[in-house]
């Protein structure tokens, strides 16, 4: 036996010494590899980087070229362009007055220091937000219509410009502005996220870097990129005298600038290369230890591990009875021990997590009769602000008065049902809040008065009715419309919401009747499903939702029950 074990032992000695060559070689192997994965990993991190800081900035760009089309089309301005020939100087102060309200709350939305300036050439006047602007025929002769320019103003300040004619009227020009200061502190943004240098480029345009760029590096990146025939992205290595760099280069599908990050490879290599030295201090040494943990992981390991495993197994097989006996004398007693507590223990966790699952569908139903849009609020909120600026008291007031009672009766839950009276009343505080918020918004409710003392859950109409507004008609530009109407013909009950937005394809009707039956994921929407679990439970399976295209355009939302004695006998079904 002595032999035996001596014989063993040589061989794994031997064995172990024989890998030690092959192992060094394929770490060498393994280190180029690790060299130009890193190369690789910089690249395309900086590639997603800037790929993703030009769309935030293209959206922001895009956001303000919106703005010009916006204040372009306001009724203020074609009243003024239309009335100005008739009108007097003081009529011509008020208007003007109120056209610059309303520039100011189309920049007020944008986070980026912007101005829109409104150029009117057949009386040579400009109408502006910033006051410090005047009015010159020769900038707009020489302006590049609906394309950004970059400029410098009489103080030396640098801004980018759009100008636009509005078809409507000849007699208009609308121009955006913002400062480059806005891009430089997006660019400090994006410096303090990584290591590296980035900076806006346009041939024959000054560089635009961030506030601590070091003008050495920013130059030596510069004298590069005028050496390459530039497309809408690429990559290059760049070497110097003070080493070897990476620069990635995305185009600006806004501005046509390219905004470009250099990162110097030196001292992204330099952990590999320590980690390099390291490895073959510690190999030997490896050597040893490996020798001494192969007699002992099997003894004090392997068995410990092999008999939790085999009664884990029992365990998943549904024999809960499973003891673990003769604990070894190390750290596995614990565990040994601990999974005998956990068997005991299952039983019973089994029974109780069964009844906490009913406990928390009870408060998940509950949850959406608690829950307040603070988005919703904010909205509201800043429209009663706007308003009081305004001096709309009126508005103020209705605002109010709809808001209390909205959320008076969304905070209500000492009583999980009510009369459908009480929801239709919530459902029109609801709409009226967004048709003073969206002055194109109508809406029309028609339910039976032999169905308005129905006891139905609470909350039930007023989710389906935010979607039909949120994702159906808020967006659109033309004229929004929502209908309800309730139906009872003896014992079968429905009510149905109508809106004339875009609706939906057959495929994504598909999806949504899917998505409502089945269980409740991370990723699915909340509300729908809840409403299809509460008349489930309250009416039976065969009670929920249906969906389809509306006569009027958009997406039709039904529910539908049916009750044989007002409320008692419940059951229910989706298609009527």
């Amino acid at each position: 036996m002595k032999r035996l074990r001596t014989s063993t032992f040589a061989k794994l000695t031997t064995l172990l010494a024989v890998l030690v060559i092959p192992t060094i070689l394929l770490y060498a192997y393994s280190h180029q590899v690790s060299i130009n994965v890193v190369r690789s990993t910089v690249e395309v991190g900086q590639h997603n980087r800037l790929t993703f800081f030009m769309s935030q900035m293209d959206t922001m760009v895009d956001q303000l070229t919106k703005y010009s089309v916006i204040a372009s089309s306001d009724d203020g301005i074609k009243s003024y362009l239309a009335e100005r020939p008739r009108s007097t100087p003081m009529q011509r102060i008020d208007s003007q007055q109120r056209i610059m309200d309303m520039l100011n709350m189309q920049i007020a939305t944008s986070s980026w220091d912007s101005q829109i300036l409104m150029y009117l050439t057949k009386y040579q006047e400009l109408l502006t937000t910033d006051l410090s602007a005047k009015y010159d025929a020769e900038y707009l002769a020489q302006a590049r219509m609906q394309d950004w320019s970059y400029h410098h103003d009489s103080q030396g300040q640098a801004y980018f410009s759009w100008m636009r004619t509005p078809a409507s009227s000849k007699d208009l020009v609308v121009e955006i502005r913002f400062t480059d200061q806005n891009v430089i502190n997006m660019l400090n943004r994006l410096k303090q996220d990584g290591d590296s240098e980035p900076f806006l480029y346009a041939p024959g345009r000054p560089v635009i870097a961030s506030s601590t760029s070091v003008s050495e590096t920013v130059q030596l990146a510069v004298d590069a990129l005028r050496d390459i025939q530039l497309g809408d992205q690429g990559s290059r290595i760049v070497q110097s005298g003070k080493g070897k760099y990476v620069m990635n280069y995305v185009r600006s599908g806004s501005l046509g600038w390219y905004l470009v990050d250099f990162v110097r490879l030196d001292s992204v290599y330099s952990p590999i290369t320590l980690s390099s030295t390291l490895f073959y201090i510690s190999v030997s040494l490896l050597l040893v230890l490996v020798l001494l943990l192969t007699l002992l992981l099997y003894r004090n390991v392997q068995r410990p591990i092999s008999r939790l495993l085999h009664a884990v197994r029992r365990i998943r097989d549904g024999q809960y009875m499973t003891r673990l006996q003769d604990a070894p004398k190390n750290e596995f007693m614990y565990l040994f021990h601990a999974f005998n507590n956990m068997a005991e223990q299952i039983e019973d966790l089994i029974e109780r997590v069964y009844k906490e699952s009913l406990r928390s569908k009870e408060a998940t139903l509950k949850q959406l009769q608690s829950q307040i849009n603070p988005h919703f609020l904010y909205n509201c909120l800043f429209y009663i602000k706007n308003m009081a600026n305004l001096g709309e008291k009126e508005a103020v007031v209705a605002m109010a008065l709809n808001l209390g009672d909205y959320y008076r009766y969304t905070t209500r839950l000492e009583k999980p049902t009510a009369p459908l009276e009480e929801e239709v009343k919530l459902v029109e505080n609801y709409l009226t809040i967004q048709m003073l918020r969206l002055q194109r918004l109508t809406f029309e409710i028609e339910i039976p008065e032999n169905m308005q003392q129905l006891e139905i859950p609470r909350l039930l109409l007023q989710p389906i009715v935010e979607n039909a507004v949120i994702h159906g008609v808020e967006d659109q530009l033309d004229f929004a419309f929502i209908h309800i109407h309730g139906e009872i013909e003896g014992s079968l009950c429905k009510i149905v919401i109508d809106n004339n937005g875009d609706g939906l394809d057959r495929a994504i009707l598909a999806k949504l009747r899917r998505q409502i039956e089945e269980p409740l994921h991370e990723r699915g929407g909340f509300g729908l499903w809840n409403i299809q679990q509460r008349l489930v439970t309250r009416y039976g399976k065969s009670s929920g939702l249906s969906f389809s295209e509306s006569p009027s355009g958009g997406l039709r939302v039904e529910l539908c029950w049916n009750d044989s004695d007002l409320g008692r006998e419940e059951s229910a079904c989706i298609n009527c």
